[in-house]
């Protein structure tokens, strides 16, 4: 093992013998690193399965100002002590179980690396733990390397995720909270994109509420409707599409969303968008109004799929392939 860039790069790092400590690959070092390159300088970075010490070595060699290393085992924190020879800086390894580790540090660390047995359940225990202590600092991420599904606390999200084979490494961050974009989506657009990328700008996570009315005629069945919308956020990690029953406010209230986003595209359409929004606030939801939006409108999609025009411009390309296609089987 080597270090990859930075102050120490090319630095010759000593390997784990044996197979219970399993080392991040350097592909996989390369693409964490990459992800929070230009954050990494001045920063505090806290290696919790530390085995051979690389990615805290990694950091420090990018120019992480603190860095801490922690291990259960002695085989290991032994092991990055070896690799800290010669290196300089604000570091130090602790021979601890997770649990002591996380409580007896404290303070707040920009990453927190978590590369724990791919077959432990740990992840629970150390994200609640760092929100009851408030350990993240803000903009900071949790590091997650695994190779499993497993459950977030509450207040917690990811943010990125990057998959390598079986190998997946989630970045982790605290949620600013969840708003919703309510419409019939007759097909979803990209100018509801256009709302949606706006939304995420003061929010980590958005739900698309698709309405379900069943005084409306629509082009599209509700399942048509939620498969489309699914397939325009699939690249989307802290996108969710749900359908709504009732009132959009009661949804939110039922779901701890205070805000929800509208985009409008002229006086009209602002001035419906206005009494919907009094509506709302009179319990208590909130709506922000997003301007200028495109003009793309699902009723002018509905005209071209009429004439036999080709809607690629105004919809996702695997949106339009899956409208079309929809369309042209129930000619």
């Amino acid at each position: 093992m080597r270090v990859i860039s930075g102050k120490y790069r090319g630095k010759k790092l000593e390997s784990p013998l044996g197979s219970d400590v399993r080392p991040t690959g350097d592909k996989v070092k390369e693409s964490i690193f990459n992800v929070i390159q230009f954050d990494v300088a001045g920063s505090s970075f806290l290696d919790l399965f530390c085995g051979s010490g690389a990615m805290g070595i990694e950091a420090i060699s990018r120019g992480a100002e603190r860095v801490c290393f922690c291990d259960a085992s002695k085989t290991s924190t032994a092991l990055t002590q070896r690799n800290l020879k010669g290196i300089d800086g604000d570091h130090k390894v602790l021979c601890r179980d997770f649990r002591d580790a996380l409580y007896c540090i404290g303070g707040k660390w920009d990453f927190i690396f978590v590369d724990p047995p791919y077959k432990s359940d740990y992840i629970g225990d150390i994200c609640s733990i760092i929100l009851d202590k408030d350990m993240l600092a803000e903009g900071g991420y949790i590091i997650y390397e695994h190779s499993g599904d497993y459950t977030l606390p509450s207040g917690l999200y990811v943010a990125k995720r990057k998959e390598f084979g079986i190998v997946t490494v989630d970045f982790i961050a605290v949620s600013r909270g969840k708003t919703a974009l309510a419409g019939s989506y007759d097909p979803i657009t990209k100018g509801h994109l256009d709302v949606l990328d706006k939304a995420l700008e003061s929010f980590d996570e958005a739900v698309v509420l698709i309405a379900r009315n069943p005084d409306k005629d629509y082009m599209f069945s509700l399942e048509e409707r939620v498969a489309f919308a699914r397939l325009a956020v699939k690249d989307y990690l802290n996108v969710n599409v749900d359908v709504c029953d009732g009132y959009v406010y009661e949804y939110c209230k039922n779901n701890g969303i205070t805000t929800i986003f509208r985009g409008y595209r002229n006086a009209q359409d602002l001035a419906y968008e206005m009494d919907m929004a009094e509506f709302n606030s009179k319990y208590g939801l909130n709506t922000q109004f997003v301007e200028g939006v495109r003009e793309i409108s699902s009723s002018l999609i509905r005209e071209k799929l009429k004439d036999g025009e080709d809607i690629k411009k105004y919809l996702p390309v695997d949106v339009a392939r899956a409208v079309t296609k929809a369309y042209k089987e129930r000619l």
